[in-house]
């Protein structure tokens, strides 16, 4: 909010008739004072034009408590309700006695009409009926200031920060504040030795310049739906943190952008500290895992080191005497680079970036943006922590290859991917769209900056969306189904990284960030997503980046291509479509925990779905995909008939199952499986039917 020439001269009125009722009748002497006449700080506004952050007129509130000490209760008793604040709180203020002087400040400024509640209060005298009746001037005063207001609470809180004192403490109004601030004034006036200024001495020597407002590329809209599926997953996962961006992949701008924990900045002093000072979005960095496939994909295929449709053994690699699985550790076989994505087989990508070599890995980390941080104009932007050369050895090219021993940005991800979407562009993320001053005169406006151009060919970007599809869209070999959406190509990559106990250097065992970073529509995107859940509290069979991740990308993408009414091209699985036959129909699983078995594959049935339970007798009380995923019609669903509190299973009969199968029946029941062979299970360490801990493992032995 802006305040006018008017509303200024008012307030200094106000001051002078204020300041003047509480001036004694004689004074000793006259002391002149200067001090700041502030400026009316600027808005912060949305993309759309709402006000997202302003002033209101407010004032802060002197007490002498001499005469209000002795019935402190009785006064906190009818001042707290006015305050919104705890009568206890109140009591402990007004009750002190170690103030240098008899006055003290209540901490935070009030609004106009909280001024005159307790104006009328003090008047009143309340709390006090039999007393000497003393003029309420006498006892409270009232100091003109700036309160900032930010009427949405926790929206993109940490994105847009908040204001203490005056001057902008994180985020746009920290990046901003000189520019918000304005120019303070100059006021002069003549006072008693109490402290009172007398009537009619007030003079502004210097008019304060109010500040400019900064509307962002925030699109309310499509922060609301980011908002509202960051409130779910925090509330069913409650990780360390998390954070979810949209970007516009052909400009560069950001479109919605949230992290947790937050705050809300009309109270920011009661936040953690984590919460004020942490934007996970933009000033963290940590391992990205599979995520970062599709950059070592390209930059392979860009320096001719692979070929997509090469083929390798999955599985296993040893690199200088260290084994690096796949992450069902037998792999699957024969598979093509594209189907390497797919799959998201780290054995695959090892030997992709074997290929490429560490020249090639350092100079594509650089033309994607990885080398360092892309230059938002927001504050406490990290960067990247890679290999030093030193340290660049044939091991720790192949875990860069799938992301691990690396940490980058999400903003640098969801950087690097823009420029796969957008054809091969590199951008500069940003957030603030225009300055405009007070008149609405535009004094600055952000251009989209291309960083670097050419890098990719078409054929490249082409070949890296398409493996990207597949992996949403192939019923075969893709493993994120889930963030597909009937009638739109998605280009999606999930990815699930151990998290580093920072005391030992080791990883831990039970401890994951989970990821999805995609865009849509495929072949003309307009958003692009990235969803990062840090150390969901979940089994660690479910924290995955398909089960974890995917829901709360999957729902903002739908929305945005609802919200930009783009249409559906009737194209579900470009797979087929390639090879010329029917489309795959997907269904969402349902929740079947609760049923009886019968009542379960009945349900199962009506979906176009088959089960596979452990048990046979009472209810369903865990089952694998959880409810709400989308899955493949003709997809298996797992279930168990077990006490859910209970801390053993019995050991299920695994003999004649495939691996997927096995592996996933082990999981819905909490054990853990080290298979030797590939085919079918002909063996089991652990005789079926017998009992044993959760997290307990079993050998199994596959043959064709």
């Amino acid at each position: 909010m802006v305040l006018s020439l008017a509303a200024v001269v008012f307030r200094v009125y106000d001051v002078q008739q204020v300041y003047g009722r509480s001036l004694k009748k004689a004074a000793d002497q006259v002391i002149d004072v200067t001090k700041p006449l502030l400026a009316p700080r600027g808005a912060i506004l949305d993309a759309q034009g709402n006000e997202i952050a302003y002033d209101v007129p407010a004032y802060y509130v002197d007490i002498q408590l001499q005469n209000v000490r002795p019935y402190a209760a009785q006064a906190a008793a009818i001042l707290a309700p006015i305050l919104g604040t705890s009568e206890s709180s109140l009591v402990a203020l007004l009750s002190r006695d170690d103030s240098p002087s008899e006055w003290i400040q209540l901490p935070t400024p009030v609004e106009a009409t909280v001024k005159e509640k307790l104006a009328a209060a003090f008047n009143a005298h309340a709390w006090a009926p039999d007393a000497k009746k003393i003029a309420w001037y006498n006892d409270i005063t009232f100091t003109p200031t700036e309160q900032r207001v930010y009427p949405y609470d926790e929206f993109a809180a940490n994105a847009i920060g908040y204001v203490s004192k005056g001057t902008g403490q994180s985020g746009v109004e920290l990046e901003y504040n000189k520019l918000l601030a304005g120019k303070n004034g100059v006021m002069s006036y003549q006072q008693d030795p109490t402290g009172v200024p007398l009537p009619g001495s007030l003079h502004i020597t210097q008019a304060a310049k109010p500040g400019d407002n900064v509307q962002l590329t925030i699109d309310d809209t499509i922060q609301g739906y980011v908002e509202h599926e960051m409130d779910s997953l925090m509330a069913k996962y409650q990780p360390a943190h998390a954070a979810i961006i949209v970007s516009d992949p052909q400009t560069g701008a950001i479109l919605a952008i949230s992290s947790r924990p937050t705050f809300n900045p009309n109270q920011y002093w009661k936040a953690s500290l984590d919460a004020l000072s942490q934007n996970w979005a933009v000033s963290s960095a940590f391992e990205p895992g599979s995520t970062f496939k599709p950059f070592v994909l390209a930059a392979a295929l860009q320096t001719n080191s692979i070929g997509l449709y090469q083929t390798f053994t999955s599985g296993q690699i040893t690199i200088d005497n260290q084994t690096i699985h796949d992450w069902n550790y037998t792999g699957w076989g024969t598979l093509t680079f594209q189907q390497a994505l797919e799959e998201s087989s780290n054995v695959g990508f090892s030997k992709i970036a074997l290929a490429l070599g560490w020249p090639n890995m350092n100079k594509y980390l650089n033309l994607f943006g990885f080398t360092q941080p892309t230059g938002i104009d927001l504050p406490n932007e990290a960067t990247s922590l890679l290999f030093p050369k030193s340290e660049q050895g044939q091991l720790e090219l192949a875990t860069a290859g799938f992301g691990q021993g690396i940490a980058v940005t999400p903003l640098q991800q969801i950087a690097a991917m823009d420029a796969i979407a957008n054809g091969g562009k590199l951008m500069r993320p940003y957030i603030m769209q225009k300055i405009t001053t007070p008149s609405g005169k535009v004094v600055e406006q952000t251009k989209p900056t291309v960083v670097r151009d050419g890098f990719l060919s078409q054929q490249v970007i082409d070949e890296v969306r398409q493996s990207m599809v597949l992996d949403v869209s192939d019923p075969k070999h893709g493993i994120d189904s889930g963030a597909a959406i009937p009638g739109y190509e998605v280009a999606g990559k999930t990815g699930t990284a151990q998290i580093v106990d920072p005391t030992t250097g080791q990883y831990y065992s039970n401890r994951f960030e989970t990821s999805f970073i995609g865009f849509a529509p495929a072949n003309n995107p307009k958003v692009v997503v990235y969803v990062t859940v840090y150390w969901p509290k979940t089994a660690p069979d479910e924290a995955w980046g398909s089960t974890v991740a995917i829901p709360p990308a999957k729902a903002i993408l739908q929305e945005c291509l609802n919200y930009y009414h783009i249409p559906p091209t009737g194209s579900i699985s470009v797979a087929q479509d390639m090879q010329g036959a029917g489309q795959v129909q997907y269904v969402e699983t349902p929740n079947i925990v609760g049923m009886t078995s019968a009542q379960a594959k009945q349900t199962l049935a009506n979906d176009g779905l088959t089960g596979m339970f452990v048990g046979t007798s009472g209810t369903v009380t865990r089952q694998w995909p959880e409810a709400g995923i989308q899955v493949a019609k003709g997809s298996k669903l797992y279930g168990l008939f077990q006490n859910a509190a209970g801390t053993t299973v019995a050991m299920p009969n695994l003999t004649g199952l495939s691996l997927r199968d096995a592996t996933n029946l082990l999981a819905a029941l909490g054990l853990n499986i080290h298979p030797s062979g590939s085919g079918y299970v002909v063996s089991q360490s652990v005789a079926a039917g017998t009992t044993v801990h959760i997290g307990s493992g079993v050998d199994v032995t596959l043959k064709p």
